[in-house]
């Protein structure tokens, strides 16, 4: 696949699967052409003495619903930016929104939509017993992953991958664990608009919507577009 070729609208926005690979990776799936690179990259993990494990691949527009319906409606724990549970009952609408938008993309518009983006983990530094959370503080200096991220960091563009969400730049909050396969991605992000998006969430069911529709385009220039390269 070359920058060149389209996408669709239905999986732009995770409505179809017809992008991905058949074959799964740690019951995950990603997109075709982005399969071979991340074997790839997983052989040399494995040389270095991580096991690449993906945590989270494609995750169709449903799942993401899902997610967001959850949160927004009190059955998931929505995060602050140090990881930390809010009260989400002295919260407005639009405060839970873009609360949300931190650790969650609105349905729709989350890259994971594209089988581009994985969030990856190295299963051999974690204990047995432990439940990866996916937390900045599992990745950092003095976490159980570090050691895995410092080696990632160095060794993914060789492969093609980066990470778009290596900084936190005012946005969606930094997870040293997403990595997105560039080439396509970026692609993907050229022809996924704020129309589009917009259309998406006024044809869903999806909690909170008259918040999300009075701010959509700070949403799509905060939260959507606003990505490291």
């Amino acid at each position: 696949m070359t920058n060149s070729t389209a996408f669709t609208a239905a999986q732009l926005a995770g409505q179809v699967d017809s992008h991905l690979s058949l074959e799964r990776i740690d019951n995950c799936q990603i997109h075709q052409h982005a399969l071979p690179a991340y074997q790839a990259l997983q052989t040399a993990a494995a040389q270095a003495g991580f096991k690449l494990r993906a945590v989270s691949g494609f995750r169709s527009f449903q799942q993401q619903l899902n997610i967001w319906n959850n949160k927004f409606n009190g059955l998931r724990a929505i995060l602050d930016s140090d990881s930390q549970p809010l009260n989400t009952a002295i919260l407005s609408d639009e405060e839970k929104v873009f609360a949300i938008l931190r650790w969650s993309m609105l349905p729709g518009a989350s890259r994971h939509h594209w089988g581009t983006e994985i969030d990856v983990c190295d299963s051999l530094s974690l204990p047995s017993d432990y439940q990866l959370q996916l937390i900045p503080q599992e990745y950092d200096t003095g976490g159980y992953l570090a050691d895995f991220t410092r080696w990632l960091d160095a060794n993914i563009a060789e492969f093609g991958f980066f990470k778009p969400y290596q900084q936190d730049l005012g946005g969606v909050a930094r997870e040293p664990w997403h990595i997105s396969f560039k080439d396509i991605a970026d692609n993907a992000q050229q022809q996924h608009d704020l129309a589009q998006v917009t259309a998406t969430i006024e044809a869903s069911d999806i909690a909170g919507k008259a918040a999300i529709l009075a701010n959509i385009e700070t949403i799509h220039q905060r939260y959507v577009i606003n990505v490291s390269t």
